[in-house]
């Protein structure tokens, strides 16, 4: 049988290989997932560039991964795991990274950020497994596969900052460059 994967860009591209070339679908399944690293990637730095508003923008970045996952055929509910541990992983993460920038500049937010990490992965992690677990058990179809994975973690990632750095701005944090 054949295995395709597409994902949308401006110029119309897609990668069918033989499913049992090994070598081949993960090749087709590494140029997904790098394109959609790419994008978002570039996108966060036009987000910089230009000074715009970097909370509803990274939330808005989540479309490139969740379209990546559509486009090579994969189902949400397959990523809904890593959507979760994204989502709640790094959507914690944003509030001690704030909470220290907004303290004490760059080196605060580098250490929020990586005390905050070693904290929500563990918190991110068990609410990642229940899920896992409870689809599991009403029969859904739960995998762990690059694509799915990779794109599925990048999402919720893009998705809980997003929402957090949002609602930062909302709740009157001050996140101008000087």
């Amino acid at each position: 049988g054949l295995y395709g994967a597409m994902c949308g860009c401006t110029q119309h591209c897609a990668v069918v290989v033989a499913k049992n070339d090994v070598a081949a679908v993960r090749l087709a399944e590494c140029y997904i997932v790098g394109l959609c690293h790419f994008m978002v990637g570039s996108g966060g730095l036009v987000v910089l560039g230009f000074h715009l508003p970097i909370g509803p923008c990274i939330l808005g970045l989540a479309i490139i991964p969740i379209s990546g996952l559509l486009l090579s055929g994969r189902k949400l509910s397959a990523a809904l795991p890593d959507l979760v541990f994204g989502g709640i992983d790094t959507g914690l993460l944003a509030v001690p990274a704030l909470a220290g920038g907004l303290a004490s500049g760059i080196a605060g937010a580098v250490a929020g950020g990586v005390v905050g990490d070693a904290l929500t992965d563990a918190i991110a992690g068990f609410f990642e497994g229940a899920i896992a677990e409870w689809l599991r058990a009403h029969g859904y179809v739960e995998s762990r596969e690059i694509v799915s994975t990779a794109l599925g973690k990048m999402a919720g990632c893009l998705l809980g900052s997003g929402i957090a750095i949002s609602a930062a701005i909302l709740f009157g944090a001050n996140l101008q460059n000087h």
